[in-house]
């Protein structure tokens, strides 16, 4: 009997633990073929291909993966909460992978995204980009503010952490100090400890001023450093 394909059997949830599944595969990817001095643009050019790599590698091994890719650089959707076009409509997420809830009750709102924003890490390499303050102010605040609001309608969502230099302890001080100062929550420390050449999971919950509060937001911290 042949199986049904994934389409038939996904659920929300299920669709939020393959997107990070394939996330966490596709950095391990991007680490071997990108430098510690690239840009964000650059670095997430490459990640598009690592996420669709690690997509097949994962449906060879399993047989369970997603049958589309992931959206790059597109604006937010509309969402059926706003009456008219909002700002956040114009904001542009690094990342989105759509997903269709065929058993939603109101099919206005079966059409969900998980949204995957990126940032460098680390001291800056020019005097007017500092990257662990700008992680906050033009990474985690989009998610919260209603003019961004990534992921509005979600419970979870996802950051990138590059991280090109500096020691992981003193990014994460810089980083949390600059959200206390927008009263945004600390991130928590790695729940596997700090990977040196690896991904370091953290995470953080957010409460919105919109749909749906509290956002729980998962980072995953690449280490681009070189020896």
């Amino acid at each position: 009997m042949p199986q049904p394909r994934i389409s038939q059997l996904m659920t929300w949830d299920r669709h939020v633990n393959l997107v990070l599944t394939v996330l966490v595969r596709a950095l391990t990817l991007l680490r071997s073929r990108v430098s510690n001095k690239e840009s964000e643009i650059s670095l997430n050019r490459e990640l598009y291909f690592c996420l669709i790599q690690a997509n097949e590698e994962l449906h060879r091994s399993t047989g369970e993966a997603f049958n589309h890719q992931p959206t790059a650089e597109a604006k937010n959707p509309p969402d059926p909460d706003d009456e008219q076009r909002a700002k956040r409509e114009n904001k542009i997420p690094d990342f989105s992978w759509g997903f269709i809830a065929h058993t939603s009750p109101d099919p206005r709102r079966a059409a969900r995204n998980f949204c995957i924003e990126c940032k460098r890490l680390g001291k800056p390499m020019r005097t007017d980009r500092v990257l662990n303050e700008n992680y906050i102010h033009h990474g985690v605040l989009r998610f919260i503010t209603k003019e961004h609001g990534y992921a509005q309608g979600e419970k979870a969502a996802a950051m990138v952490g590059y991280v090109q230099n500096m020691d992981f302890v003193d990014i994460l001080a810089e980083v949390n100090e600059t959200a206390r100062m927008v009263s945004v929550p600390s991130l928590n420390g790695p729940s596997g400890g700090w990977q040196t050449a690896g991904t370091s999971a953290l995470s953080h919950q957010l409460s919105r001023p919109f749909r749906v509060s509290p956002l729980t937001l998962h980072h995953f911290w690449i280490d681009l450093r070189r020896a």
